[in-house]
């Protein structure tokens, strides 16, 4: 291969070029051509990051507080019932009720998080689970008529295993299609 006069002369003389550095002027005047940095943008998001934290901070203790009243009137009608000591299906009904209420409720809470940006889904939720709820209060009704039937506490824990099932599939959807993580730009923080 023939070398090309340039690359000769450049590795002939490396050395000298190795040497020589650059006037501090010259770094100067390339410093002021630089654009400057944005800084301004990210403190004007500020105070709407701070609204927004505070508007998911009141929704998920309004629906919180939503479900505890819910389960306070549960347990209200149990007592209207009778005791549940006295018949272990009632037993099995009230263990299952407060896991599904534990579950449900941490569900919720963490679906509030992915579901900022998009309200109407917790009110369509809502909704639905009202409506659930009333069927539900029914079947309680039939649970007191009946006398503890096997069939209505099967009915009972199933509406509850449909919330559950509807939360999930809610937060594996919320989860694949983008998190919160995924509204923001790369490299900015919304907090």
């Amino acid at each position: 291969m023939k070398k090309d006069k340039l690359e000769q002369f450049v590795q002939d003389h490396a050395g000298g070029f190795d040497a020589l550095e650059p006037p501090v002027m010259a770094w100067d005047a390339i410093d002021k051509e630089l654009p400057v940095a944005r800084k301004s943008a990210v403190r004007r998001l500020w105070p709407y990051a701070w609204k927004v934290a505070a508007a998911v901070l009141i929704f998920a203790s309004a629906w919180m507080l939503n479900d505890f009243n819910d389960q306070r009137k549960q347990a209200g009608n149990y007592a209207v019932t009778g005791d549940s000591s006295s018949n272990p299906a009632l037993n099995e009904l009230s263990d299952a009720e407060a896991f599904y209420a534990t579950q449900i409720s941490s569900r919720q809470a963490e679906l509030a998080a992915y579901t900022r940006q998009h309200p109407e889904i917790i009110e369509d939720l809502k909704r639905e689970f009202s409506e659930m709820d009333k069927k539900k209060a029914a079947l309680k009704n039939d649970l007191a008529e009946s006398n503890a039937d096997e069939k209505v506490i099967e009915a009972i824990i199933l509406s509850y295993r449909v919330k559950l099932e509807i939360l999930d599939q809610m937060l594996t959807e919320m989860k694949s299609t983008g998190g919160p993580e995924r509204d923001q730009e790369p490299g900015k923080t919304e907090l």
